[in-house]
């Protein structure tokens, strides 16, 4: 972990509210794995005060990182309306990762929002490893403009099943829908795939509650409030089983489900 200065290269618009941006200066960064984070802030003065917390999109050769950000609140606003030359600070990398990818493992990658960010990663790795041929990324969201970056994960190679719940791009519905349609139609011979899953909160309880109906490992990034990135403000606390809490920033943000509980945990009465 390393707190460094970087520097806005560009910064690419990709729909409404949602941009890439891609920072130089980050060798300290290049060993990231899917799943780490960064704390970012701009530096635009005391307001907002606290950094943000970003899943690396991409790790780019000559110390380059790239970043998907989405949203309209100060913070995200400000990171829209950055130019090139911009300087931000940026602690990281932080957190855990996924399991590394493996030819013996079928792999089905969750993602909606900005948490395709460190699926992304996660299925570059495997096309790395020679292994995307046993990997799929679900990417769901309100309308086909919040599917972004959709030929980069078709260069990994993954498959690919989109889902949005107009209906105006893949399956009708919640990603979790598309999942659970890929599960019905597998094999009843075929193994058991592993969940990956990063988004929103009610998509992460969702994908809990399925894998727990279907007896499915998963691992879950957890998008918690943070305000440090380092343990210190215990602000992102998270029931589970081993002990009281975890806190996402140091002990997650990537956690097994089989350790969740709280809103991730199995249903009263256990899985069915």
């Amino acid at each position: 972990m390393r707190s460094i200065v970087a520097t806005l290269e560009e910064n690419r618009s990709l729909a409404p509210h949602t941009f890439v941006l891609r920072l130089s200066g980050c060798e300290e960064l290049a060993e990231t794995a899917p799943g780490q984070f960064v704390m970012l802030r701009g530096q635009w003065g005391s307001d907002p005060l606290l950094p943000r917390a970003f899943s690396l999109l991409t790790v780019l050769d000559g110390g380059r990182v790239d970043i998907l950000v989405k949203g309209t609140g100060k913070a995200a606003s400000l990171l829209e309306q950055s130019l090139p030359g911009a300087r931000f600070d940026v602690l990281g990398p932080l957190g855990t990762t996924f399991p590394e990818p493996s030819a013996d493992r079928v792999d089905w990658y969750v993602a909606g929002g900005v948490g395709l960010a460190p699926l992304m990663m996660q299925a570059e790795l495997a096309a790395e490893r020679g292994c995307a041929n046993v990997a799929t990324m679900f990417y769901g969201g309100r309308s086909a403009t919040d599917l972004v970056l959709l030929d980069d994960i078709a260069r990994t190679g993954v498959e690919i099943a989109l889902a949005t719940e107009d209906g105006s791009r893949g399956r009708k519905g919640y990603v979790t829908d598309a999942v659970s349609a890929a599960l019905d139609a597998r094999p009843a011979d075929a193994p058991l795939p592993t969940l990956m899953a990063c988004g929103p909160e009610p998509m992460l309880e969702a994908v809990a509650a399925l894998a727990h109906r279907r007896g499915l490992p998963a691992y879950l990034s957890l998008e918690g409030e943070m305000a440090c990135g380092i343990g210190a403000c215990l602000a992102c606390a998270v029931p589970c089983n081993s002990k009281p809490f975890r806190y996402t920033c140091k002990e997650g943000p990537v956690l097994p489900l089989s350790d969740l509980a709280g809103p991730y945990g199995p249903p009263e009465g256990g899985a069915s």
